[in-house]
């Protein structure tokens, strides 16, 4: 073992040196890691905690021989060069690297010609917004508050060239996820677990340098700076406890408003200190279950395994299959997990849509209370306006506030993105209509309001359409 390290070590320094990178062997693996960066570095196991064992000299392709999570849920990508040099790089280098696969040709699907009525309408443009976007897989969801009737529209694949993608499909959406965590967070203040303006130094028990709340980590204006995540509570209390974690700004304060997904892991974690339970465990108690949906913020939860999608990037780069997406589970403590709740949710577009379509419906999915409609009503402030990717929209509790959206006097929505998803989740709260929209492998192109135009040209056609649909008796 020690003599193949030596040799290991030797190629990666020839390697270093001479500015060359290992090619890809005539018998590649079905994927590959394209190195597009140099001095990346090559660790000899999945985590910071290995050995640095090389650095890449500059642009190439590896084979690729698998993938594992660290302790602080980064995947890790085990490479070879085909020949003797195999060793391990992280996937959460800025998009240095992507994994790519050797995907079959497949011809464009045929022009959609609607039939003329409104759901086939709205078929027509998911087609078209997804050639557009060159997306992988599109799937719709929506609920229609007049009559709570779900609707249903896919395109594409679940993986590539080999599973079509179906309304059942369970897929990773990103930062939709902190809707939920902020729905946990009211259950609990509804439970006399917390309060989610008091300051979080009374759950973790000890004395901060400002005063932050649950609402301000949920505003985004905490001030705490982008840190880098944690999975270990006492690490992430060093980090609340230490004056340089924070800016000046004023807490609370919409000057400070910067989004942070540093700050909701934070939010997550102190959800799991306040009630003494792992997160994953309360929302599958008091949210997943009543609304009856096979969601969970870890895929390795989920019941029906099969119905991981594959995810895709926007040129088509696997970015996680769903093999690797069956190890991503909770650790069984409190405040260990809180990385994975800012976009680790996973269900499909109709799942989703019942949580949301539950808030536009004052907090009631059929018979079931699930949050009170005081919580709603606080879930739904609307503090300050807050601009980002070149749109503006007014910041409630995670999620935000977009007048004049999509036909409608407005809606509230969170945006998504990581692992190649885009993902919008919405909701009018004066029709009660709700739209969901999960995508894999498609262009990142946003609108005028900043958010990605795949999702928001559908949804625009959702929200004009859902209420002409007409339902067989």
């Amino acid at each position: 073992m020690k003599i193949m390290k030596a040799v290991t070590a030797v190629i990666l320094s020839l390697i270093i040196v001479i500015g060359i990178t290992p090619p890809v062997s005539a018998a590649s693996a079905t994927y590959y890691v394209k190195i597009l960066s140099k001095n990346i570095n090559i660790r000899s196991g999945p985590g910071k905690k290995y050995k640095i064992i090389g650095k890449t000299g500059g642009a190439g392709s590896f084979n690729y021989l698998g993938a594992q999570f660290d302790d602080f849920d980064i995947l890790w990508y085990k490479i070879e060069d085909g020949k003797s040099f195999t060793g391990w790089v992280s996937s959460d280098v800025s998009r240095r690297y992507l994994r790519k696969a050797a995907k079959p040709e497949i011809p464009l699907p045929d022009e959609y010609e609607s039939d003329g009525t409104a759901y086939s309408d709205i078929e027509k443009v998911v087609h078209d917004s997804a050639l557009e976007a060159n997306a992988i897989g599109v799937q719709v969801a929506a609920i229609r508050g007049s009559d709570g009737h779900i609707f249903d529209w896919t395109y594409g694949y679940s993986k590539y060239g080999e599973k079509d993608m179906g309304n059942a499909t369970k897929i990773r959406a990103a930062s939709v996820s902190k809707a939920a965590i902020a729905v946990c967070a009211l259950q609990m203040q509804e439970q006399g677990l917390l309060d989610i303006n008091k300051k979080i130094s009374n759950y973790w028990g000890k004395k901060m340098p400002k005063s932050v709340s649950l609402a301000t980590l949920l505003t985004h204006t905490s001030t705490l700076c982008y840190l880098s995540m944690q999975t270990d509570p006492e690490k992430i209390l060093e980090q609340l406890t230490d004056k340089s974690s924070y800016t000046s700004g004023k807490v609370g304060s919409s000057k400070s408003w910067m989004y942070n997904n540093y700050g909701t892991s934070v939010a997550a974690a102190t959800l799991d200190m306040a009630s003494g339970m792992v997160l994953e465990d309360f929302a599958q108690e008091n949210l997943f279950k009543p609304l009856g949906v096979d969601m969970s913020f870890f895929a390795g939860n989920i019941e029906k395994q099969s119905r991981l999608a594959t995810l895709y990037e926007a040129d088509h780069g696997v970015e996680l299959l769903p093999s690797e997406a069956k190890y991503i589970v909770p650790d069984g403590e409190p405040g260990y997990n809180s990385g994975n709740y800012i976009g680790g949710l996973t269900g499909s577009a109709r799942d989703i849509a019942k949580m949301f379509y539950m808030l536009a419906n004052d907090g009631k999915f059929k018979k079931q209370q699930i949050l009170s409609p005081e919580s709603v009503e606080q879930l739904e402030k609307r503090y300050f306006t807050a601009e980002e990717n070149g749109g503006k929209f007014r910041q409630a509790l995670v999620l935000r506030y977009g007048a004049d959206r999509y036909g409608t006097n407005g809606v509230y929505y969170h945006t998504g993105n990581a692992y190649g998803v885009i993902a919008l989740a919405s909701y009018d709260p004066e029709t009660k209509n709700t739209v969901i929209i999960l995508t894999t492998g498609a262009s990142h192109k946003r609108d005028d309001d900043g958010v990605y135009k795949v999702c928001s040209d559908i949804a625009d056609a959702v929200y004009r359409n859902l209420d002409k649909i007409e339902v067989p008796e």
